[in-house]
């Protein structure tokens, strides 16, 4: 059997190849493209013997597995965050980290930290999603922007006007004190901001047609605080609920599982350990507190995030609350059952 690292880069992708015996199979440096790793498998493969590829998280990852599935070769894919052989290698070079990936997949290091490769509409999902948290912080800078210019010649806009846009229009053009070199300014900021909502827009439609592809996962917008956005959050993460065994494992995926530091007979445990997807988090955040404002968690949920609230603070009840109804919605999506408040820890049995 041949094992092969492959560092992969956004044009060349830098490849060594070592036998069963650790021995040396050949090295070098092709184009990132189908051609280029197709000639490194065939180098192998062409002789008969079986072929393994290690290669790591980053930017091209999901287009190279694509390219070598097609080619008969189901890749290890290794999380870089926790391979440390090569994050905390104070000689880094693509040749060793190709050279290190490789022999780790013959002693097995490799595959003790690999990654899910996520489904294509799992990847849809988050592409949508990442999208949308672009728009929505470009059109946070213009907002932003138009405030500071306003504040610069003492004047304000009420809040209320942010949600129409004519007739924040209307007030832009009525203000009085606004100099003439500054409303070219505004107009642009406004102009920006503008297109930021249309397009906002579009991709919140497209966030719900997208459920579509996740008939499976539809139930869980019966859950308090999802919506087809946290919905699409949460699927497009997980991808297969079958993937975890249990519900914790789950919290401790997405991230909001507090951090331990265990040695000899000390143990301390700090903040949440903020591993995984971050725009999961930022989701489960909005779906807490959209929850607890709301009349449809379970009571005896409201009432241990509120008494958590009173000891520890608002935020800390949050994240255990968003930690508690994503452990929910996995229970939910792998039984296909319907959130019931009254009885929150045995949904209801999703009709047929």
């Amino acid at each position: 059997m041949i094992y092969i690292g492959m560092d992969l880069h956004q044009k060349t992708t830098t490849w060594f190849a070592c036998d069963d015996d650790g021995q040396r199979a050949g090295s070098g440096k092709v184009e990132s493209s189908n051609e280029g790793w197709k000639s490194v498998t065939d180098r192998f493969g062409s002789t008969g013997t079986e072929v393994r590829v290690a290669i790591e998280t980053g930017s091209i990852t999901w287009f190279c597995v694509e390219q070598l599935r097609s080619l008969g070769i189901e890749p290890t894919v290794v999380d870089a965050r926790h391979f440390k052989l090569i994050a905390e290698s104070r000689k880094k070079s693509d040749r060793r980290d190709a050279r290190t990936l490789a022999f780790a997949l013959l002693n097995g290091t490799a595959q003790q930290c690999t990654v899910a490769v996520p489904s294509e509409r799992a990847r849809r999902g988050r592409s949508l999603l990442q999208a949308r948290k672009t728009i929505v912080e470009q059109g946070t800078q213009s907002r932003n922007a138009i405030k500071g210019l306003l504040r610069g010649c003492g004047c304000t806009l009420a809040a209320a006007l942010w949600r129409h846009p004519e007739q924040l229009r209307q007030a832009l053009d009525e203000l009085q004190r606004v100099p003439d070199w500054m409303r070219a300014l505004l107009n642009g900021h406004y102009g920006v901001w503008l297109e930021t909502q249309r397009q906002r827009a579009l991709l919140d439609k497209q966030i719900q047609d997208e459920l579509a592809l996740w008939p499976d996962a539809k139930h869980l917008q019966t859950l308090p605080g999802f919506g087809p956005l946290v919905t699409i959050a949460v699927a497009s993460a997980i991808d297969d609920p079958r993937r975890f065994a249990r519900g914790r494992q789950v919290g401790s995926y997405a991230g909001v599982v507090p951090s331990v530091r265990n040695s000899g007979d000390s143990t301390r445990h700090g903040g949440i350990t903020h591993q995984g997807r971050s725009l999961l988090r930022h989701a489960l955040t909005q779906a807490a507190h959209s929850a607890l404002r709301g009349h449809a968690l379970a009571e005896r949920h409201k009432t241990w995030a509120r008494s958590l609230d009173a000891r520890r603070g608002r935020q800390v009840a949050v994240i255990a609350l968003a930690r508690r109804l994503l452990i929910i919605a996995h229970q939910m999506w792998l039984t296909g059952e319907l959130y019931d408040p009254k009885h929150c820890s045995t949904p209801t049995a999703l009709a047929a």
